[in-house]
């Protein structure tokens, strides 16, 4: 009887045996792992670029709005009277720094506030829509230079796996001053 038993469990082992080793649809499995693996990179690729054409987007309306901010004259302070016909030539042979155009820091605020305020609503090909509604966080003018950053929520494409992050918040910062470039002008035109 033992035989008998020893042949049953010797059988039974071997069709065990079988049954693991056989490979019929383990290419399947692969084939699905890899598959989740490829959607998922790109749901992070796709998430990523998002946040990167944002930031940049973010970026290009900051300083749009600093460089209209900063061409708003001080005429005030522009005009004083201090410039005569020799000034220019004194300044260029003498290798002295032109002043700095002085800004009207109210109108310029304004005009920061403006230029933002067309990036957020624009529906022009030009702009990118996925930033939603840029704050200005910082204003910052001295007279002479102007700083600003802003602020905006960008909605992510794909829901980040395992948590509830849908959009992300992205800054930026720009500051820039008005100069006079040297040179001599005549009828507007610049000579060198």
């Amino acid at each position: 009887m033992t035989v008998g038993k020893r042949g049953g469990a010797l059988r039974n082992f071997v069709c065990r045996l079988k049954f693991f080793n056989d490979q019929t649809g383990s290419i399947a499995v692969i084939v699905i792992g890899l598959f989740l693996i490829t959607v998922a990179s790109l749901m992070v690729m796709t998430d990523v670029s998002t946040v990167i054409i944002g930031k940049r987007s973010l970026a290009q309306a900051t300083e749009a709005a600093a460089q209209r901010g900063v061409h708003t004259l001080d005429k005030s302070s522009y005009y004083q009277g201090k410039a005569n016909m020799f000034t220019v030539p004194l300044a260029l042979a003498t290798h002295r720094a032109h002043p700095v155009i002085p800004i009207d820091c109210n109108r310029g605020g304004l005009e920061v506030l403006l230029e933002l305020h067309s990036w957020s609503n624009d529906d022009s090909d030009l702009k990118w829509h996925q930033l939603k509604g840029i704050q200005l966080t910082n204003y910052q003018c001295d007279g002479q230079s102007l700083a600003i950053e802003t602020r905006s929520e960008v909605n992510l494409p794909f829901r980040v796996p395992f948590s509830s992050i849908d959009s992300v918040f992205l800054t930026a910062s720009a500051g820039t001053t008005n100069q006079v470039q040297e040179g001599f002008y005549l009828f507007g035109i610049r000579l060198h």
